[in-house]
């Protein structure tokens, strides 16, 4: 399938600000009354990485690379599995018999596990197409 490099690219982006998404989830469990200016760090990345990703997306580049269909469907299910993950968190962080350490570590670490997963093939796929 071809598709255009300016899209895989914007789509690398995405996968790091989802490694960074999941960093936050570990992070904000342990430092939420210590430091809370720090929703709005990461709210200020995701913004940044908006505006660069909008600039990338409209500039002119006609290259375009070639990407199998087993690649697709990787990427597809990463996201799928993404936010199952990071939804399912959300839940049941409102559950008061589950432990919130286990929770946030374990769906932290699964969800950063997946963009950088997500984020190799990505560039596997910019670096040899």
């Amino acid at each position: 399938m071809k598709v255009y490099r300016k899209s895989l690219f914007i789509q690398f982006l995405l996968f790091i600000v989802f490694f960074l998404m999941g960093g936050n989830v570990i992070l904000t469990h342990y430092f939420r009354e210590s430091l809370p200016w720090l929703p709005y760090v990461l709210l200020g990345i995701l913004v940044f990485f908006g505006v660069v990703g909008f600039i990338l997306y409209r500039k002119e580049d006609p290259r375009i690379s070639i990407i199998t269909e087993q690649e697709v469907k990787t990427i597809r299910y990463l996201l799928y599995g993404y936010f199952f993950v990071y939804i399912l968190q959300m839940v049941l962080s409102n559950v008061a018999a589950i432990d919130k350490d286990l929770l946030n570590i374990g769906t932290g670490i699964l969800l950063m596990g997946i963009a950088l997963y997500g984020a190799w093939i990505q560039y596997k796929v910019l670096r040899v197409k």
